[in-house]
């Protein structure tokens, strides 16, 4: 008897006993996986051209039907195997054929547990195009077949134990991150027997928990949600993708993915399994939320691994992504806002000492304050959830900023003007705008006090939306200190960094304000500071440290922080005057002629008149330098 084996999750396919695939037509696989897993074997013409083409009249589907039935017919005759028979009035499965297929296993009384889970991580029917009307409806039941499948599988193996426990937790968390409701489901998860390694139990003593010194806040001084303009620590979502479609809205709960740790250079090896434990705990933790679905470990791996994630977080409609980092010291924890790629919550956390006796207790600890914190940021998820497309092109618009250029910087702009045309109360979009109005004034140098007016403008309007939130402030800071209103300025940022203490970009800008108010050695101290709360620093971080460095003597250093930068030509000024400084006049004047290529009307004499600087020996200092270099 000939056979064959029909898959239908992955991707939709059949293969002979050999494993050579049969051409089949889509449509005609999707005929063959319906007529083999519903049961009934057979189907009348008619009815076959409605499933498959639902949407068409009548003669168009017979056709269409015809044709598929010609183009079965020719795959079958190729390979020799009957998979299908055809009459005038029925297409059925020949008894003559022995047709397997992968969905078989869910059916099977004792089918491993992990194998069952593995199979429903694939899509199904395949990466087939489903057709609407019946044959969806149908696709959809299969699915909830499935899915019940895998949880009466998964009860019977908590209750006889035979399946390991870890295949239980992984069939549980995908259970969970389909139906957060499921509390049968949960105690899967709650029941579980202690991992051996821990040695302790639910009494376990807090005082092994020790948030890291002169970081950030500690447990009972939790930032506050207006800390969700600092950018992630790691690349930012922005930055991955210029166009991100928007999640669909949905009355389904908000979903939050929890990735393991990235090793930081030093981080020691011997703990990162006990720390990818840890996780899992704060998972399982996360997991006995009501308002919030989480998804589940082996996704979040995926989601971390993927050069993508911005396809892959909208693929799966995450709203919070909880990013973790393990350095030689700490755990770094922090909750990014996708909608806006804005943190709302980061803290360290020590790993030194006898830490990993205490896992589960730190695991709770962390997972209360992410679970506090989501629920204050209800809220901004709310106005997401209604207004998408409006956070769509505020993200749009953000990417851009992260380049230096006039061509990123002004259409940057476009994306925060689309975001305000579709939700005018938009406070982060205003905050936006008067960022590139800034920029435009840096990068041009003509001192045009217009586009600094309307910096001012547009943050001050954010700030009338939005007081608590520290960007609009940030922003004013920033527009002040151009505008020569350095206290000003100082007053503004000291506010937007009492708003939120984590907030890099917020103490960045105050950095930037500390040098032009001559203050050099101050602003170096925020922007380490800044840097250590945002590893991955956009290019404005490296330029300000290169100026703050200039001006304490350390020209090395602002060679070396420009070097970091990813649009370095921005600073070939003050590269310039660094190498002159240090005495190397070839590579001085080499930065000079790119800088003059690039901006052939500078005019150093005007330029210092415009630029706020607070006390002379900073002018008198910069101009000797660029002097040297041949301006």
């Amino acid at each position: 008897m000939a056979s064959a084996l029909l898959q239908t999750f992955g991707s939709l396919s059949l293969r002979d006993a050999q494993g050579q695939g049969l051409k089949f037509p889509q449509k005609g696989l999707l005929l063959l996986a319906y007529l083999a897993l519903s049961g009934r074997g057979r189907i009348g013409r008619d009815e076959a051209s409605v499933l498959l083409w639902s949407d068409l009249e009548r003669s168009v589907r017979h056709t269409n039907l015809r044709k598929t039935i010609s183009r079965i017919r020719e795959a079958q005759a190729a390979a020799g195997l009957p998979v299908l028979s055809v009459s005038d009035e029925a297409i059925w499965l020949p008894p003559e054929t022995t047709l397997t297929v992968d969905a078989a296993l869910l059916d099977t009384e004792d089918a491993p547990l992990r194998d069952m889970t593995e199979l429903l991580r694939r899509p199904f029917p395949g990466d087939a195009e489903v057709p609407f009307g019946d044959f969806h409806r149908w696709v959809l039941a299969q699915q909830r077949h499935h899915l019940q499948r895998l949880r009466t599988r998964l009860l019977r193996a908590q209750e006889c134990g035979d399946a390991p426990v870890s295949a239980v937790r992984e069939a549980a968390f995908f259970l969970l991150e389909r139906e957060p409701q499921d509390e049968v489901v949960r105690r899967c998860l709650s029941g579980q027997p202690k991992a051996p390694e821990t040695g302790v139990g639910p009494s376990e003593p807090v005082t092994a928990l020790q948030p890291a010194p002169r970081r950030t806040p500690g447990l009972t001084q939790l930032a506050s949600p207006a800390a969700s303009a600092v950018e992630p620590i790691y690349t930012p979502l922005s930055t991955l993708k210029a166009v991100i479609a928007p999640p669909p809205v949905s009355a389904a709960l908000p979903r939050l993915a929890l990735l393991p740790p990235v090793l930081k250079p030093g981080a020691h090896k011997s703990v990162a399994g006990t720390v990818g434990a840890l996780i899992e705990d704060i998972t399982i933790s996360l997991c006995a939320l009501r308002h919030v679905a989480v998804v589940a470990p082996y996704t979040a791996q995926r989601i971390q691994q993927s050069s993508e994630k911005v396809d892959v977080l909208a693929k799966h409609s995450v709203s919070y992504l909880v990013d973790t980092a393990l350095s030689a010291e700490d755990l770094f924890v922090q909750i990014i806002f996708v909608p806006l790629d804005h943190i709302i919550w980061a803290q360290h956390f020590s790993i030194e000492g006898q830490w990993a006796a205490h896992r589960r207790t730190i695991a709770s600890v962390i997972a209360d304050c992410i679970a506090e914190q989501l629920r204050q940021h209800e809220q901004p998820l709310a106005d997401y959830e209604r207004h998408p497309e409006a956070y769509h092109a505020y993200l749009t618009g953000l990417q851009q900023t992260t380049r230096l250029t006039l061509q990123a910087i002004r259409s940057a702009r476009r994306g925060f003007r689309q975001a305000l045309y579709l939700n005018p109360e938009f406070s982060h979009a205003y905050s936006g705008l008067a960022r590139t109005f800034s920029l435009e004034w840096i990068l041009t140098a003509h001192g045009d006090k217009t586009l600094l007016a309307r910096a001012e403008e547009n943050s001050r309007l954010a700030i009338e939306r939005q007081p608590e939130l520290a960007v609009g402030h940030k922003e004013l800071g920033v527009a002040k200190l151009y505008l020569g209103q350095i206290d000003e300025s100082l007053e503004a940022l000291a506010r937007a960094e009492e708003l939120s203490p984590n907030y890099a970009d917020a103490i960045y800008s105050y950095a930037d304000s500390l040098v032009h108010a001559s203050r050099p050695a101050e602003a170096l101290e925020k922007l380490e500071k800044a840097m250590r709360l945002n590893p991955m620093s956009p290019d404005m971080y490296y330029w300000s440290a290169a100026g703050a460095s200039f001006f304490v003597g350390r020209y090395q250093d602002a060679v070396d922080y420009i070097a970091r930068m990813a649009e370095q030509a921005s600073a070939d000024r003050l590269r310039a005057a660094s190498f002159a400084m240090l005495g190397d006049l070839k590579m001085a004047r080499r930065y000079r002629r790119k800088d003059r290529q690039a901006n052939p009307h500078f005019d150093l004499e005007k330029w210092l008149a415009v630029v706020p600087i607070r006390e002379q020996w900073q002018k008198d200092l910069y101009r000797d330098a660029l002097h040297r270099a041949g301006y």
